[in-house]
């Protein structure tokens, strides 16, 4: 009884394979087929064989957990922290809901209902505009920064000075993509 179920599951499986895909695709899907097969047949047997025993563990799990309150765990949050990214630290901490140097930094204070909106202010001195620019005039400026800053421009020079343009060129592109996002 289960392995005819099972089959016609397969069958019906192949058909539709067939149809939505093509035949050639279902074909050299058999194997597949031949062990999604298997595991039903077992797994139908199983079912229909320990039912009532599979149904007294979900009514004892149901009954005992019924009165358990859901976990209330709050989220651990992890971040390196370092002089040089302080001012992340704190935007950090303050998405989080957490403390920053002893300040309580809610993510929903001043009554605002939309919660924390990020201080833009870093990426506008990052890429040296003002901060009422308009798109135009970030996009020339970190075409300018990226000229400077490249890579390639720096292929001959110290590890030091490599990395120190890579750095600061991730933090260009970063900064660009965090203001053009405004104007999209």
């Amino acid at each position: 009884m289960i392995y005819s179920v099972s089959l016609t599951f397969i069958l019906i499986l192949f058909l539709f394979i067939g149809l939505t895909f093509g035949f050639n695709r279902a074909v050299g899907m058999i194997p597949v087929l031949f062990i999604v097969f298997l595991l039903v047949a077992f797994l139908g047997w199983f079912a229909i064989n320990f039912f009532w025993l599979i149904l007294l563990v979900i009514v004892i799990n149901y009954i005992r957990n019924k009165n358990q309150p859901k976990s209330t765990r709050r989220r651990t949050y992890y971040y390196r922290y370092d002089s040089s990214n302080a001012k992340d630290f704190e935007d950090f901490f303050r998405q989080a809901g957490g403390n920053f140097g002893g300040n309580q930094q809610g993510g929903y204070s001043n009554n605002n209902p939309f919660g924390y909106a990020e201080d833009k202010g870093k990426y506008y001195d990052i890429l040296g505009v003002s901060r009422s620019a308009g798109k135009d005039e970030i996009k020339r400026a970190y075409r300018d920064l990226v000229k400077q800053h490249h890579p390639d421009k720096f292929s001959n020079a110290s590890d030091s000075e490599k990395e120190y343009h890579e750095n600061k060129l991730k933090e260009i592109n970063e900064a660009y993509e965090k203001l053009s996002k405004d104007f999209s």
